[in-house]
Parts: structure tokens; sequence; C-alpha cells
């Protein structure tokens, strides 16, 4: 019986560590297409912005200008997430490589507890630069929109 149960932990063991990778794939790439939209969506605005075809309102030129710093700031939160995830990955190596060196418990917990504020960082930076970028282009919407219809009225 111990034999049979060996290979189904280790077994176990492998699929949990083949969809821990996925899901760090997942993360990037998650991180890095609201990095590019929120860097497309404050092009197309400024271009909007600069534009004189279309007549703004007060309105939404407020809600232009709130949303090109919303997504500005959505952009600083996913580059600093990302600098935030290349910290961690380099001290989760050095965590690694120093317990295959014979490091104790008690050597290795600082670099854990590093790695575990990092983990938690990217998280907030991430759902930071997610709902910056979810309002900014709400904002945009509700500008352009506006400018649209406005043009479609006149």
């Amino acid at each position: 019986m111990v034999d049979d149960q060996q290979p189904k932990k280790k077994k176990s063991h492998e699929s949990f560590i083949r969809w821990q990778g996925r899901a760090i794939e997942q993360f990037g790439y998650a991180l890095n297409l609201i990095l590019g939209l929120s860097v497309a969506a404050l092009g197309y605005e400024l271009s909007f912005l600069l534009n004189n075809e279309f007549d703004k309102d007060c309105w939404q030129i407020i809600c232009s200008f709130a949303s090109l710093l919303l997504l500005f700031l959505s952009i600083a939160l996913g580059l600093w997430c990302v600098v935030n995830r290349l910290r961690d990955f380099r001290a989760t190596t050095e965590t690694a490589y120093k317990r295959e060196d014979g490091a104790s418990k008690l050597d290795l917990l600082p670099l854990r507890i590093f790695t575990q504020t990092l983990g938690k960082r990217t998280w907030l930076l991430f759902w930071g630069q997610t709902w910056t970028f979810g309002i900014g282009i709400l904002l945009l919407t509700l500008a352009v929109g506006g400018s649209i219809a406005k043009s479609a009225l006149s």
C-alpha cells in the first residue's frame, strides 16, 4: 500500500507544479494585456483631444483629463507590477538555491517573508492597474461618446 501511495503523491505534486506554472503565465499575459491596452487607450485619447473636429464641452474635457490621469496611473502601476514580479522571481530563485545548498529554515525565513511581501504587493498592483484602467476607459468612452453624439445631432 505504501508503494502505491507514493507515486500518487508525486503525480499530484507534479500536477500542482504544472498548474502553478500555467497560473504564473496567465497572470503575465493578463498584466501585459492591460498594460498594452492602457498605452493604446492613452495614445487614442491624446489624438482625440488634439483633434479639432470634435466639439468638446467642459464635462467632456474633465472626463478626458481624469481618464488620461487614470490611464497613466494604470501604466505606472503595470510597470511597477512587472518590476515587482521580477524581484519576486529573483528572490524565489535565491531561496530555492539556498534551500538546495542546505540552508536552514531559520536562514531562509527572511527571504520567504520578503517573497511573500512581494507576492502580496504584486496582486495589489495588478488590481490597482486593472481598476484604474477600467475606470479610465469608462471615462474615455463617456467623453468620446458625448462628442460623437453631439456631432451626430448637429
